[in-house]
């Protein structure tokens, strides 16, 4: 079968005040980087998918290019961190889209190098909206942490503490070292200066160990000192390594080092989770099969009722619960119209949210010269727009469930 797919970026924007003038607190279709949204967690949709990614299990998620894989993941991310109770993973991003330009795949070292960075740049984050993780647990396990943190992190550990205390949230932190880790309810600032006086008065010595055994150290302290019940390497970015992009066996090597170690580290409680393109799906699932890795393929499925979910769940969110729908601010005469929408585009996340962005910037373009609602003209405009800017792709895994 034949899909569309298209990527056009739309640089118009709209000010705070006129989405306040329609109703809304927020644009809520700007956001097509899930892991820069700010209010994904108000809005996410319930996919089958979220319980491969978060089980105790091996697993390569499939999709295609603006499926929703990074979406999945920050979720799954967000939701570890929901509190410190109960039997939660511990979630460590692992973007290979900012390897080093070198190219050739990453030896094992630089994979392990990387991950380490990776994983103590999200503990620290996390530990800043969630202190009371690291408050519970003893001196001799906190002194170990922050060893752990002073070895792993891109930059010294006393610089990012001194972030922290200057502006007084988590969230300063973020754009720094994870921008997936904008958590929800972060601590009081005087909680927060109290985290920071605690890791910065457990000494100054990092660990000289070899990458594999820094490894196992992160993952002990994670599932031991603090609590989590298992580690989860969320793999994402094949798509935007550029040796990736030339077929989908460079974006196999990339990850094969990553996939023969999933017996390995699942015996450490540690499990791979692969979120990977549609296209690399025969080269890596024939390779799971020829080297016998018991990874589970799955594939994230989008359905026109879930794409219309998600966009009126980000219009019910932006409207503060007021607006189930657009059609509260459209003509009387118009209404389905996250449905009118998703009838029209191809069957993906990205799409929806573009296309529905270009109706509203539509209907802005329109009201300021003469009054009136959002009407079937503006519909038709956008959806004229998408069908200028899709180009036929062969569509493969993502339709199967």
């Amino acid at each position: 079968m034949v899909s569309l797919e298209y990527n056009p970026v739309i640089k118009q924007s709209l000010s705070t005040d006129w989405f306040q003038r329609v109703g809304l607190r927020f644009d809520p279709y700007v956001h097509l980087e899930a892991s820069s949204d700010p209010y994904l967690s108000e809005y996410t949709v319930n996919l089958d998918i979220f319980r491969t990614a978060w089980e105790a299990e091996p697993a390569v998620i499939f999709a295609p290019p603006g499926g929703g894989k990074t979406a999945t993941r920050v979720a799954v991310t967000r939701t570890c961190w929901f509190d410190i109770g109960g039997a939660y993973p511990f979630p460590l991003p692992y973007n290979l889209g900012i390897a080093p330009l070198t190219g050739a795949p990453l030896t094992s070292a630089h994979h392990l190098r990387l991950m380490l960075e990776s994983g103590t740049c999200a503990l620290l984050t996390g530990l800043a909206f969630r202190p009371e993780r690291l408050l519970r647990a003893s001196a001799a396990d906190i002194r170990a942490i922050a060893s752990l943190l002073r070895t792993g992190l891109p930059g010294s550990l006393d610089y990012y503490l001194a972030v922290l205390r200057e502006t007084g949230t988590p969230a300063g932190l973020t754009p720094l070292l994870e921008r997936t880790y904008a958590l929800t309810a972060p601590p009081p600032p005087e909680v927060l200066h109290h985290f920071c006086d605690v890791v910065a008065a457990s000494g100054t010595d990092a660990l000289h160990e070899q990458s594999e055994d820094l490894f196992r150290v992160f993952v002990d302290l994670v599932t031991g000192a603090l609590g989590f019940s298992h580690v989860l390497i969320l793999i994402d970015g094949i798509d935007a390594v550029y040796e990736s992009q030339t077929g989908a066996h460079p974006a196999l090597q990339w990850v094969s080092y990553l996939l023969d170690r999933t017996e390995q580290w699942s015996a450490l409680n540690v499990f791979v989770k692969l979120f990977a393109p549609d296209t690399a799906e025969p080269s890596i699932t024939g390779y799971l099969q020829q080297h016998a890795i018991s990874a589970r393929p799955a594939h994230i499925v989008w359905t026109a009722d879930l794409l219309i979910e998600l966009l009126r769940k980000r219009i019910f969110a932006a409207s503060g619960g007021r607006f189930e729908s657009l059609d509260a601010i459209s003509t009387p005469a118009l209404t389905d119209v996250e449905r009118q929408i998703v009838d029209a585009i191809a069957p993906l996340p990205r799409a929806a949210l573009q296309v529905t962005r270009k109706v509203l910037l539509q209907y802005a373009a329109r009201i300021e010269i003469e009054e009136g609602q959002l009407d079937e003209d503006d519909i038709r405009q956008a959806i004229a727009w998408y069908q200028r800017h899709a180009t036929p792709r062969r569509q493969g895994s993502a339709s199967r469930a």
